[in-house]
């Protein structure tokens, strides 16, 4: 019997975590994929949390995969980002990183041959820009062009008290074992409008990345073809 495979937006931390269970326990092939921007105070207590999800779900926790995405998240989030400060007022930074996280999230899933990506966004921290229903509903049609499917699992789980316990129900440890980014402090909260807005703006770029990383003969060809032509 084949399993589902699901890429799960994997940080270390409770959220995250749980949805890895949750997806293990249901029987698919769990690929934890954990994105390197290089704005982000690195921990290695993530690796302990790797651990304990591969002791608990043996068959199903096949690793995880580190993407970097340096290169990307400038593009998307700090070339432009005085202009970006200067239009919306707010920090918008990690709703950028979020964006390029799903760019490099897609064309790991299309390499791959997998068709559902999930995170651990939560219904109760909505008040930061990648959490609300504006961004994750323009996410999830974002993922609809590449015929995979983007869900929330835990959205309407509960508080932060209820995933601690349901991890510790599990079999794991209930504290949270991720890397904290130097943009996380923000100094206030955007609107709706403000998001869509942003990632309206920004989303051609992540297409843009996608077709360089997964149709790269097509896009060498047409640099070999305008070379020639300049010359």
């Amino acid at each position: 019997m084949i399993k589902e495979k699901v890429a799960v937006l994997f940080t270390g931390g409770r959220d995250s975590s749980l949805v890895a269970c949750l997806e293990a326990l249901q029987g698919k092939e769990v690929h934890l994929l954990t994105c390197n921007s290089g704005i982000g105070i690195k921990s290695e207590l993530s690796e302990i949390r790797v651990e304990e999800l591969k002791n608990r779900f043996p068959e199903q926790i096949v690793g995880r995969t580190v993407l970097p995405t340096y290169g990307l998240f400038r593009s998307v989030a700090i070339s432009n980002l005085e202009e970006d400060f200067k239009r919306w007022g707010v920090n918008l930074v990690l709703l950028g990183d979020k964006l390029a996280i799903h760019a490099a999230a897609t064309v790991y899933c299309l390499q791959n041959g997998i068709t559902l990506i999930v995170d651990g966004c939560v219904g109760y921290q909505k008040d930061l820009a990648e959490q609300k229903d504006v961004s994750i509903e323009i996410l999830r049609a974002f993922e609809e062009k590449y015929g995979i499917t983007y869900e929330c699992p835990i959205y309407h789980f509960g508080n932060q008290d209820d995933v601690k316990y349901a991890l510790l129900t599990i079999g794991l440890s209930s504290k949270s074992l991720e890397g904290v980014s130097v943009f996380g402090d923000a100094f206030s909260e955007p609107t709706d409008q403000m998001v869509e807005e942003y990632m309206n703006d920004k989303l051609p770029i992540c297409h843009n990345h996608v077709t360089l990383m997964t149709d790269t003969m097509n896009v060498v060809e047409t640099f070999k073809y305008k070379q020639s032509v300049l010359g």
